[in-house]
């Protein structure tokens, strides 16, 4: 998938906001056209220090004009071929950002993590949820400061449509990093202390754990290759846990610049809200986050 047009979410709670400078690293890598997206929820919300009453449309194109000029400044000296869209809008930020991603046909969502801020939000997710929940693109997920290329890379894999999308999705928006794939075997804890309450040794279990291990590699192996995609055991661990801890674990190791993972609904209630894997990285990686969801785009070539 080539990555020609990039739609960046802005929130310009700070000068240096750092969705804006990964937007334009990546703008710069592949060439894209970058759309920059600032939602003001409620205009009348501003105070700007004008005297009551003030006409709505007037304080707006106030606003309007202030964030345009935050944008520009942000993306003065950006080295693009072609200068940034500007759209400040006002309305729901997840639903504006999701409705400007499918008019500009974007191939990548970037947004910040933000804040939940209410109660509505603890229970049906922040904005960046949200966005991430109802696109049909690749979100990403701004969590560090950062702005220099990815250099490696992580990927959650499993036997969905979802992972295979966050693999090429990934692939994609850094050609040039070092790519890992990680499955997490669960073996439930009830069932291990079930083994040896039936008289099952360690060394059995042992066994048993690594049967599962090979079993799973040899699996995601040929589903990968159904696919399209080419896996080498270097490249794939295996590990044992529960996915969200084991994730969690390694998101935060320090040893990998950007992770991503899919986020596919298995039933209404998890369609409904973001996946609690997802959501748990979501809100523990200090690295950025790239989720993915929906059939992975065709293999070309």
């Amino acid at each position: 998938m080539a990555i020609t047009t990039i739609v960046a979410a802005l929130a310009l709670e700070t000068d240096n906001d750092p969705v804006a400078g990964r937007a334009l690293q990546l703008a710069r890598l592949h060439n894209a056209k970058l759309v920059f997206v600032h939602v003001v929820e409620d205009v009348l919300s501003f105070d700007v220090g004008l005297p009551a009453p003030v006409e709505a449309a007037v304080l707006w194109r106030l606003v309007e004009h202030e964030a345009t000029e935050r944008v520009k400044k942000l993306v003065e000296h950006s080295g693009l071929k072609q200068a940034p869209e500007i759209i400040v809008a006002t309305g729901s930020p997840f639903e504006i950002i999701n409705v400007m991603a499918a008019r500009h046909n974007a191939d990548l969502v970037i947004i910040g993590q933000g804040k939940r801020r209410n109660i509505r939000e603890k229970v049906f997710g922040s904005t960046a949820d949200r966005v991430v929940r109802l696109a049909r693109v690749p979100v990403l997920v701004v969590k560090s400061a950062e702005t220099k290329a990815y250099e490696n890379l992580s990927v959650s894999v499993d036997f969905s449509d979802a992972s295979k999308a966050a693999l090429k999705a990934a692939a994609d928006i850094a050609p040039n990093a070092a790519v890992t794939m990680i499955h997490v075997v669960e073996i439930p804890l009830a069932f291990e202390q079930a083994m040896l309450l039936s008289g099952t040794g360690q060394m059995e279990i042992k066994l048993y754990r690594q049967a599962k291990v090979e079993s799973a590699r040899k699996e995601l192996k040929e589903s990968f290759a159904e696919a399209g995609f080419s896996v080498v055991d270097e490249k794939l661990q295996i590990m044992g846990g529960h996915p969200s801890d084991t994730l969690s674990r390694h998101a935060r190791s320090g040893r990998t610049d950007l992770i991503a993972l899919g986020a596919q609904g298995r039933n209404p209630v998890s369609q409904a809200l973001l996946g609690s894997v997802a959501r748990r990285i979501l809100q523990v990686a200090p690295c950025d986050v790239l989720i993915t969801s929906g059939r992975p785009p065709a293999i070309k070539g």
